[in-house]
């Protein structure tokens, strides 16, 4: 198997001001690209440090590659130093230079002379363009080997690395599929799937829980034993597919807009404690507006009543957060938008507010199109594990509703 090693550049990162969200990332790709990753180090940006690692790392590895220093400023060294241990040249490409400022005044009125820096490339690299900032990033080869230096900000380096995988590929390149669950806690979704999943040693498992994606089952072989794996999945789907909400990079929220499109239906969301969050994932999605109508953060009982028309009956007797409630807030979001369907949600995010009979994590949800379909949840964790979870479960429980109408 070939080796890879990785230089993370930034005394920010040293100083622990920013995560170093880049290396987990890489390890993973570069795993999955069929690379033993032998070592990830981190240096200041200072010329002589990150040179000195650069000839440190290259001559034990197949593959090397640098993330940050690629801005145009004094401290963003990375060309220079790597240039320096490669005994290499770095030139002005002018071309380049005309891109990165054309590029630039779409967003500036002026641009800054020492931009120009992010245009020195080093002798014989090729270029890998920065789709969504302005430092491009560059790739060299040299005696079988490969050297990478991409900028830091993750969402830069990642469609920058995905755009150039294919040519990072070995021999021993791993086939993965990850499945996505939310209203299956992972210990039972392993008991009705371990006759299936542990009747072969080919294929490896590993399950993945968090509040944000669910549940992940994640399964990986070698390239060699892809139609293997497609089959273990196929098996996997026919047993949980009522489950599953993603494969692989799938969302939750793409996955709900995606299916709201397929049946022509359009959503409008109220929100209590979530305070528009459910809303704020559904627009992530392009293409949302095709079938958000929008959403009411009515936070407070005062805007329960004058917007969603919440009786104040219901509000004496039973609280902002009870089934009651909920429901008359649908009702009043299908009054005021005239959606085809309608969710509301509302609970006691913490950490005070609970009682005995409604505890810190109590959350009602409601989803309203022709009759309601109304929640009781009981969650776990500090005040925006709550939140979060709440806004996800209202997402899972329109796609189970949507689904189950295919089965009508």
């Amino acid at each position: 198997m070939k080796k890879a090693a990785i230089i993370t550049i930034g005394s920010e990162l040293l100083e622990g001001l920013i995560v170093n969200k880049n290396a987990q990332y890489l390890c993973q790709e570069l795993k999955n690209l069929g690379y033993e990753v032998v070592k990830v180090s981190t240096v200041g940006d200072a010329l002589d440090d990150i040179a000195n690692e650069v000839m440190s790392l290259l001559p034990k590895v197949d593959l090397l590659v640098l993330t940050g220093g690629l801005g145009p400023t004094k401290d963003d060294l990375t060309r220079e130093a790597l240039a320096k241990a490669l005994g290499r040249k770095l030139y002005l490409d002018s071309e380049l230079k005309a891109k990165i400022e054309e590029k630039v005044k779409k967003y500036h009125k002026t641009v800054p002379s020492n931009i120009e820096r992010q245009a020195f490339v080093i002798e014989g690299a090729s270029i890998i363009d920065n789709p969504v900032g302005s430092a491009p990033g560059q790739i060299i080869e040299l005696n079988g080997k490969k050297v990478l230096i991409l900028p830091g900000p993750p969402r830069e380096l990642k469609p920058m690395f995905e755009s150039i995988k294919e040519q990072l590929k070995t021999s021993d390149a791993l086939y993965q599929i990850v499945l996505k669950y939310y209203s299956i806690p992972e210990a039972i979704l392993e008991d009705l799937l371990k006759e299936i999943l542990y009747s072969q040693n080919v294929v490896k498992v590993a399950t993945m829980a968090d509040h944000v994606e669910g549940v992940r089952l994640r399964l990986t072989t070698h390239m060699k034993n892809k139609n293997l794996l497609d089959e273990l999945v196929r098996k996997i789907i026919e047993r949980t597919g009522e489950h599953l909400y993603g494969i692989n990079e799938e969302k939750m929220e793409e996955v709900v807009v995606r299916l709201l499109k397929e049946k022509k239906k359009n959503l409008a969301i109220a929100e209590s404690c979530t305070g528009g969050l459910t809303s704020s994932l559904i627009v992530n999605v392009p293409g949302a507006s095709e079938v958000f109508v929008g959403g009411v953060v009515a936070y407070s009982n005062k805007l329960k009543k004058r917007i969603l028309g919440v009786k104040e009956d219901t509000l004496k007797d039973h609280g902002a957060v009870s089934e009651q409630c909920v429901k008359e807030m649908t009702e009043g979001l299908k009054r005021l938008t005239g959606a085809d369907v309608c969710i509301a949600i509302s609970g006691i995010a913490g950490p005070t507010g609970g009682t005995p009979t409604k505890p810190v994590g109590t959350v009602f949800i409601d989803l309203f199109e022709q009759k309601h379909v109304t929640l009781r949840y009981n969650f776990s964790g500090d005040r925006n594990t709550i939140r979060i979870r709440s806004a996800m479960m209202a997402l899972e429980n329109l796609r189970r509703y949507l689904k189950e109408r295919e089965r009508l």
